[in-house]
């Protein structure tokens, strides 16, 4: 029986919609691809995820890698980027439902230190009962020990937690641990419903 249930936030609770704040800077094509690979597809972002390098050093090593004339984009960039973080509505209301039929909800999530005031400020915190978020811990998914960092300080027992991940390879490193879970697609939250039922989620 399910009593837990994880969310990633990027592409799950949170929609990463990273143009909304590109398209301050630029409207080429080519331009937005290169700050996107530049910024949010780089090592250096798995790292801050990671928590262990600065902001400030993180952006260095990117002015470095764009031409003089886009540094300025870059760095606004930098600044503004929770700009492009929707909130899920859907899941939203999932969240609302499961809770008041008694489940338990964490995240579990590969974030910078900035997401946390996020959740504050925008009221997310009020739907979980626990959150890791790998900046805070120095350990990233799919690494064994988020999963298990997650299950040992909320004595959750992973069968009975299902995990919901937009990447099938968090997913699979989560059932490794033992954690059931669903790759979710945020263009069709229903798939996701569907795939609960298996686990007889009551979220109605």
């Amino acid at each position: 029986m399910i009593k837990n249930i994880i969310f990633d936030l990027g592409n799950v609770v949170l929609k990463l919609k990273w143009n909304i704040v590109i398209d301050r800077y630029t409207k080429d094509a080519e331009t937005k691809k290169l700050l996107t690979e530049v910024i949010f597809e780089s090592e250096e972002w798995k790292l801050l995820d990671l928590g262990t390098i600065e902001k400030d050093y993180a952006l260095g090593i990117m002015l470095s890698k764009l031409p003089v004339y886009l540094h300025e984009a870059c760095k606004g960039i930098m600044n503004e980027w929770r700009d492009a973080l929707i909130i899920n509505d859907k899941m939203i209301s999932f969240l609302k439902k499961v809770r008041e039929n008694g489940y338990k909800t964490y995240i579990l999530s590969n974030a910078p230190h900035e997401i946390p005031p996020f959740l504050e400020n925008n009221d997310l915190t009020q739907y979980f009962d626990g959150q890791i978020i790998s900046a805070e811990e120095k350990v990233s998914k799919p690494d064994q020990g988020i999963y298990n960092l997650l299950l040992d300080r909320y004595d959750l027992n992973p069968e009975e937690s299902v995990f919901l991940d937009d990447k099938l390879e968090n997913i699979e490193a989560a059932k490794e641990a033992n954690i059931n879970g669903i790759v979710y697609d945020y263009n069709n939250h229903e798939k996701m419903l569907e795939e609960l039922d298996k686990f007889d989620v009551n979220y109605r």
